[in-house]
């Protein structure tokens, strides 16, 4: 629990006890263990998850020391470990008798009552917890923290890190939390203050030089995100993940060469990632180098034929090809691997209009804007291959849901009063156009571009005059 003296020996003696003690299980003899030893083989096996050997050890610690009370409080977390709640706090009520100044007492008894959902009795244990941890409170605040995390409440344990924090700024165990759940929280300005005064205490952790890379990739500061992963290498080369966490890196900065560069390297390392062959294949795609691209594309899949992203770039580069056919059948598989990506139908809509084939592509618009109904892109693009196919009437219904929808954007607007007009339908065109140019007078031009004979309308003319004098 808390850093006391006795808590943590060093690694060596440490790794020596806990040897002894599973020889002593396995040889079925108990072996004798001093009360810190026993503390620590007993930490340990929790953090192992092992908790039928932390009980067994507990139980001879407490036999061969019965009055040691530091043990009786370790008995209680394996209790707890073991979802045996209740009876942990009847145990703690017990020691308490005893030790009612004892800030680990009331640590354990805030988590059970947490656990139980007793919200504030937890919050009373840990306010006499924080209240006795003397010189330790940043540890007792940690450990409440780690309480609430258990519980699933990651803000409420942000709050007590913080306290933490603000006990002792160079606590590491901190500074590695309040890093890890701020970027969980999206908070990544937050986790990357953390994580780098976590590497001013500590700078030689690889793992936290890697998770800051990830929080300044997500931030996209690019640069900053490679240094990071860099540094992680030059602490752990064989530290691969780095490499292919670089190479993504670069490919969303769109320095595509040197996103190639590091997947070729991280592929070396680990030449059944089919995830790495994907990248690497939109890379290359990005590059402009379709035939590269579809060959890696095609090693992802040989490596996983369920990758439904190397089915999908697969398709992309056929169709860019104007291999119609082969990209239907790779961005159907696609579909078929995933049917929740819009994108994919949305795709597969496109392909199969260059093929000539507008019924099928308007049932794949279809399905995008069923699974993506807040993108003014996809119902545009559906009502255009409904004109294009005839159904002026069927491609104005599906702009106005689509305005429903997306009632803001202007750009449906501005298409839905192009339809309108160019089917007479003069007085739902107006008011649409009115609806459009409140949204964004700046795009007027769309409404040309789909309907150009909007222009000589005197209507139209006097309607945009009133919002824009200069026209």
């Amino acid at each position: 629990m808390t850093r006391g003296n006795n808590d943590y020996f060093e690694e060596n003696e440490y790794g020596e006890a806990l040897l002894r003690f599973r020889r002593s299980l396995t040889r079925g003899k108990q072996q004798y263990f001093d009360v810190s030893e026993f503390e620590g083989i007993v930490e340990k096996l929790l953090e192992e998850g092992d908790i039928s050997a932390s009980e067994i050890a507990i139980l001879q610690g407490i036999q061969i020391h019965p009055g040691a009370v530091p043990l009786k409080i370790k008995y209680a977390q394996v209790l707890i470990n073991k979802n045996k709640t209740k009876e942990a706090l009847i145990h703690l009520r017990m020691i308490e008798m005893v030790e009612n100044e004892n800030p680990d007492v009331f640590l354990l008894k805030g988590t059970a009552y947490l656990l139980l959902e007793r919200k504030t009795e937890a919050e009373q244990a840990f306010r006499k917890a924080v209240k006795y941890g003397g010189s330790e409170r940043d540890d007792i605040l940690y450990h409440i923290g780690l309480a609430y995390i258990r519980a699933g409440d990651v803000k409420k344990a942000v709050g007590y890190y913080e306290e933490s924090y603000r006990e002792n700024p160079q606590n590491d165990l901190t500074l590695y939390e309040l890093g890890y759940f701020y970027d969980q929280l999206e908070l990544f300005d937050k986790s990357i203050f953390y994580y780098n005064r976590y590497l001013d205490v500590d700078p030689f952790n690889h793992s936290v030089w890697f998770n800051l890379g990830i929080t300044y990739n997500k931030v996209e500061k690019f640069s900053k995100a490679v240094a990071c992963y860099e540094y992680a290498l030059a602490l752990k080369p064989d530290f691969h993940q780095a490499l292919f966490n670089m190479a993504n890196s670069y490919a969303n900065w769109n320095k595509f060469r040197k996103a190639v560069k590091y997947y070729k390297e991280y592929i070396r390392h680990d030449r059944e990632n089919d995830e790495a062959f994907c990248y690497l294949g939109e890379s290359y795609l990005n590059l402009n180098k379709n035939q590269l691209s579809l060959k890696y594309y095609q090693k992802a899949i040989m490596i996983n034929e369920a990758n439904d992203t190397a089915w999908f770039g697969s398709g992309l580069v056929h169709w860019l090809e104007k291999s119609y056919q082969e990209g239907i059948l790779c961005i159907k598989r696609a579909t078929e691997i995933d049917g929740e990506i819009s994108d994919y139908w949305f795709s597969l809509g496109k392909v199969l209009n260059d093929a000539g084939m507008g019924n099928e592509a308007i049932e794949a618009f279809r399905k995008a804007v069923l699974l993506e109904s807040d993108n003014p892109e996809l119902w545009i693009t559906l009502a255009e291959a409904l004109e294009k196919s005839g159904k002026i009437g069927e491609a104005i219904e599906a702009l106005k849901e689509g305005v429903k929808l997306n009632t803001p954007d202007a750009s449906i607007h501005y298409r839905l009063a192009a339809y309108l007009l160019k089917n007479n339908l003069k007085k739902e065109g107006l008011k649409s156009l009115a609806d459009a140019l409140i949204a964004d007078p700046e795009l007027l031009s769309e409404l040309f571009d789909a309907y150009p004979d909007a222009i000589h309308s005197k209507s139209v003319k006097n309607l945009v005059a009133k919002s824009k004098p200069a026209f």
